[in-house]
């Protein structure tokens, strides 16, 4: 069993690449100032970047020895907050959009990851192995006073607010194997959504109207997305191809859903309706890309 391993904070990428060698077909019919976030090896380590979610524009945000990556837009899109490997283990650091103005938002000496930002933009939730087991943490956005969401040794990652604040989606292995849940914003009231000996839960995305969260699954062998309603009915299949499919993330309308897949070779980057049809490749590169977020 993979476990927590699938959930790690840090990604296994294949060696560097050159640019693009193909043409961009054009992407959906969506607002031009929207973009997507995404980590890459293209340039030869993980570093961030952002593009329209056409596949077009893209601009790289970082530049560091060190693996930046699962960054996740500011509410006002302004900035975005990621997990950077930049002084011997991964810490939460906030840029600016345009990559400027960085600003180191935790300082310990394990690993933090996975951030989100509050829907009000003044908290940024994270997961963390500083007291010996994954757990959910939320931060001030400017950083400061940190407090522990997840009960003792329970096996939290990967946290996803609801769009309105008050509840917070979440995988745990706190019942065997990797799991579903949603808690109080207070880390109350755990309730367990997915059921299923296989692993739920690769990157959990809380759909705009915040009924639905999509995930990756491989209880059909090998990772694909699935959405699942917030009171764990209407567990529903998107993706079906022999290829691993993950990293969901819904357009701000909630009509589109933009994912990672190797199913042409390596990690490139996808967007479909959120029905699971019209997919469309964004990205071409002999690299890895990894979809982090959509800007709200």
């Amino acid at each position: 069993m993979r476990g927590l391993g699938a959930l790690s904070l840090a990604i296994v990428v294949a060696a560097c690449s050159d640019d693009a060698t193909a043409p961009v077909p054009p992407g959906p019919a969506i607002s031009s100032d929207e973009r997507l976030s995404f980590s890459s090896s293209r340039d030869g380590n993980l570093e961030i970047y952002s593009m329209h979610p056409d596949g077009t524009d893209a601009l790289r945000l970082t530049s560091h020895a060190g693996a930046d990556h699962n960054a996740d837009w500011s509410p006002t899109g302004r900035q975005l907050a990621f997990m950077g490997n930049r002084d011997g283990d991964y810490e939460i650091y906030v840029m600016n959009a345009d990559g400027t103005g960085l600003q180191q938002i935790t300082h310990n000496d394990t690993h933090d990851g996975f951030p989100r930002w509050s829907p009000d933009g003044l908290q940024i939730l994270f997961t963390s192995l500083r007291n010996g087991t994954f757990g959910i943490y939320v931060t001030g956005a400017l950083g400061g006073s940190e407090r522990r969401l997840s009960p003792g040794q329970t096996g939290d990652v990967g946290g996803a607010w609801s769009p309105d604040g008050s509840r917070i989606a979440f995988s745990s292995t706190r019942d065997g194997n990797v799991e579903v849940y949603v808690m109080q914003a207070d880390g109350s009231n755990a309730v367990r959504l997915t059921h299923h000996i296989a692993e739920d839960g690769v990157r959990l995305a809380w759909s705009p109207d915040g009924r639905r969260i999509a995930f990756s699954s491989s209880r059909d062998g090998n990772d694909e997305l699935y959405v699942i309603t917030v009171d764990g009915t209407g567990l529903t299949r998107l993706t079906e191809n022999p290829a691993s499919d993950r990293y969901p993330a819904w357009s701000p309308d909630g009509s589109h859903i933009a994912f990672t897949s190797s199913r042409d070779g390596n990690d490139e980057i996808y967007v479909m309706s959120a029905d699971g049809g019209g997919v469309t490749r964004l990205t071409f590169n002999n690299a890895n890309d990894f979809l982090d977020s959509w800007r709200r």
